[in-house]
């Protein structure tokens, strides 16, 4: 009966350990946290893709009441700057923005993420068979009052072809990243009908036509263009017709900036904040 007992607490031992390493297979690879004053900062590791990119997430966790700044980080931000060197076996990488939110400065306002982020990042692999080694220097500021700029250091090794682990915080950042959308009408995503110049607005504005689903609401647009140019916060109205205008003060350009401008117009909304790239003819500054 002693034995009989023994043999069967091996059994369960046996298959304890085999189910924690089951578990352990199926959880995200992490690296340390990098921790700095009112931040801390990691790399965090998704499955591989069918083509054989790497998904990794560069998690940023801040003291309450701190944040951090998107890649056009508004009128007094600093956007984060990254760092690869010293990364091997990696072909390409493609930084992917969650959308951001503004919120209002002393000064004016600012875009970014408040208390957290995982700002996802598909990696290429020079070889898809062979391991990857991401090393990360991020170079990023926390913001209160006052801003802090910190350094983040992060290194992370993913092995090829792991299509088993999960990765719930990063995919739902992942998630959150604008889907683009060309534009014109679009059946079941926010989409841009229009833009054009706005003669009402100083300097001059934008005016944007936005088609919204039945079920859809836009509630941020957020304009980059090349160079030092800044955009307001858009006045939006709905129309009877439930179509969305939008009009967007031009704060500043660079010195001589006309003709075709490309432009990034990135929709905070449901049921998709969504991304649309295109060109506008903006005149010179009268003199």
């Amino acid at each position: 009966m002693i034995r009989f007992f023994s043999l069967l607490a091996v059994a369960l031992l046996g298959f304890s350990v085999a189910a924690h390493a089951q578990d352990a297979t199926n959880e995200a690879a992490t690296s340390p946290w990098s921790i700095t004053e009112h931040a801390k900062l990691r790399l965090i590791a998704g499955p591989t893709t069918p083509t054989g990119k790497q998904r990794v997430g560069v998690e940023i966790v801040m003291s309450p009441g701190y944040k951090t700044y998107w890649r056009s980080p508004g009128h007094f931000g600093v956007p984060p700057a990254f760092d690869w060197t010293g990364s091997t076996n990696i072909g390409g990488l493609d930084v992917r923005w969650p959308v951001p939110e503004r919120f209002q400065d002393s000064a004016g306002y600012s875009v970014g993420y408040v208390g957290e982020v995982v700002i996802p990042v598909s990696v290429q692999p020079v070889d898809p068979s062979r391991p990857v080694m991401v090393v990360l220097k991020l170079d990023y500021a926390v913001c209160e009052k006052i801003c802090i700029p910190v350094k983040g250091e992060a290194s992370l090794w993913l092995e090829p072809g792991v299509t088993t682990v999960t990765s719930p915080r990063l995919e739902s950042y992942e998630a959150r990243v604008p889907v683009p959308v060309k534009p014109g009408p679009h059946s079941a995503k926010v989409a841009i009908l229009e833009a054009k110049l706005d003669d009402t607005v100083v300097d001059p504005g934008l005016k944007l036509t936005l088609q919204v689903p039945a079920d859809g609401k836009v509630e941020d647009i957020f304009v980059e263009g090349p160079g030092m140019w800044s955009f307001g916060k858009p006045h939006l109205t709905t129309q009877a017709d439930g179509l969305v205008t939008a009009q967007i003060r031009i704060n500043d350009r660079p010195k001589g900036a006309s003709g075709p401008i490309p432009l990034i117009f990135t929709v905070r909304g449901t049921p998709k904040p969504v991304e649309t790239r295109l060109e506008l003819d903006i005149p010179a500054i009268k003199p």
